[in-house]
């Protein structure tokens, strides 16, 4: 109950601060930040990031940043065998499943070299049932921050057989 109720909240704060300007946030201190703190709690695991362009914003608070890579990375080391790897970078054009309205987005993977799932258990995770407790509650949250940026967020199998987690977000170009 406490956790919906903060994601109602979170959801209005987000909502309030989306058509701000002020909502800017660099991305790779945040990823540098959360790897540090996940080879920390793995220590048997290496996690690997990639920043394709240096000075990467984008249009969201470091906060929901924060919050929605952290569960990311949290499942993709769960489920991983020794590697995590993340990569930001600005998104091509015509980037699918973002709000066709905006011009720069990002483009943020989460890989992991895990089991994987199968496209049905893909489509079952997506549906996040927040009824049951530690199933999808996590990609729940994460899949409402993205929606309330307008962005996007996809799982599919990695090209290493792991799950490949992929969000496009907002991006700021000065």
């Amino acid at each position: 109950m406490r956790a919906q109720v903060q994601s109602y909240l979170n959801r209005a704060r987000i909502a309030a601060q989306r058509e701000s300007v002020l909502a800017r946030t660099e991305v790779e201190p945040v990823l540098e930040r959360l790897v540090r703190v996940m080879r920390k709690l793995n220590p048997g695991k290496s996690f690997d990031l990639v920043i394709r362009q240096k000075g990467l914003r984008l249009a969201m608070e470091a906060q929901d940043l924060e919050e929605t890579i952290g569960n990311l990375v949290e499942n993709a080391s769960r489920y991983a065998v020794s590697q995590v790897r993340l990569v930001a970078a600005p998104a091509p054009a015509g980037v699918r499943g973002a709000d066709p309205g905006r011009r720069n987005w990002a483009l943020i993977t989460i890989e992991d070299d895990g089991p994987g799932l199968e496209p049905d258990q893909i489509k079952e995770a997506m549906r996040l049932d927040e009824s049951k407790p530690g199933t999808g509650l996590g990609l729940s949250i994460v899949s409402e921050i993205v929606g309330e940026y307008q962005g996007s967020l996809s799982l599919s199998r990695g090209q290493g057989g792991g799950l490949r987690a992929e969000l496009v977000l907002p991006a700021i170009v000065n």
